[in-house]
């Protein structure tokens, strides 16, 4: 059985998009569970909206403001699914067909693999996104270009799959459930991918784009909401660093020069693009430095939609 959880806090511009495609799903054995946070709009009439035409929709309604991982933590006791699936209130969880959600879900089969990793950034699609702006772009190509990175230097082939070497800043929101660990850094679903991994189990990605996974809702990304999210992705890395080893020569450094190698070798224009984004996000790491911001403070610079 799969449970998606979702913290939600004033989405109702965007939730009823994911909601509905989660309804539509086309597997049997499913329960979508949301987190209402302290909503003050029309999110929570949306969602009493799907729990009515369906019981495989329940919501809580909590006041806890300390972030997305506080809900999680919350709400991981009402999940009654082995998997866990970890869905952000502006993403789809797209599924192109029965059939590939089925084999999707046999990868836990194996009960050596604890996790899958996320393969390809949310960004990452042209179903009707052809009017993103520079922000959005941004954000495509430089974190599909560090996924490419992280692909390259930390995973092998065996069979179908790709196997991480070591968990260093993979992203990993669906699991077994029996794995799950709380955790209450900004950084938590990679967190999550050293816990799975600590417990001995495997975690994989698979690179394959027709796969399910999770897009984005939203095709604009403003540059003042982007430089928020940089800093606040700078403070979840400083939270997590001795975790994953991060260093300038071992981690950033090479990471970075991935980056703007592949965005030149790209073309102009997603060379500028990119480039763009080294600055940015540099830029805001450095902002982050005299920010000391907890994790709770960190959540409240998430870009609202």
């Amino acid at each position: 059985k799969l449970s998606f959880l979702i913290a939600a806090h004033n989405e109702e511009k965007i939730i009823e998009k994911p909601l509905l495609n989660l309804l539509n799903l086309p597997y049997e054995n499913y329960e979508v569970i949301i987190g209402l946070d302290g909503c003050t709009d029309n999110t929570e009439n949306i969602v009493k909206k799907f729990c009515e035409k369906s019981k495989k929709f329940r919501y809580f309604k909590l006041n806890l403001r300390q972030g997305k991982t506080a809900v999680i933590n919350k709400m991981i006791k009402y999940a009654k699914g082995d998997i866990i699936i970890i869905h952000d209130a502006d993403w789809i969880f797209q599924v192109k067909s029965r059939q590939k959600l089925i084999e999707f879900l046999k990868v836990f089969d194996d009960p050596k693999i604890g996790g899958i990793s996320e393969t390809f950034p949310v960004e990452w699609t042209s179903e009707g996104f052809k009017n993103t702006n520079m922000g959005y772009k941004m954000v495509k190509y430089s974190t599909k270009f560090w996924y490419d990175f992280q692909k390259k230097k930390f995973t092998y082939k065996k069979g179908k799959f790709l196997y991480l070497k070591e968990p260093t800043m993979f992203l990993t929101n669906i699991f077994r459930k029996k794995l799950f660990k709380k955790n209450f850094s900004l950084g938590d679903d990679i967190e999550r991918t050293k816990n799975i991994m600590d417990r001995g189990y495997e975690v994989i990605l698979l690179d394959d784009i027709n796969m399910p996974r999770m897009v984005a809702v939203y095709d604009k990304i403003y540059l003042k909401d982007l430089f928020k999210q940089k800093i606040r992705t700078a403070i979840a890395r400083d939270q997590i660093k001795n975790k994953c080893k991060l260093t300038l020569t071992g981690y950033y450094f090479p990471s970075v020069w991935f980056i703007f190698k592949k965005g030149w070798n790209n073309g102009l224009k997603v060379g500028v693009i990119v480039t763009l984004w080294i600055f940015l996000t540099t830029t805001a790491t450095f902002y982050a430095k005299f920010k000391k911001l907890n994790t709770k403070e960190g959540w409240k610079l998430r870009i609202r939609r």
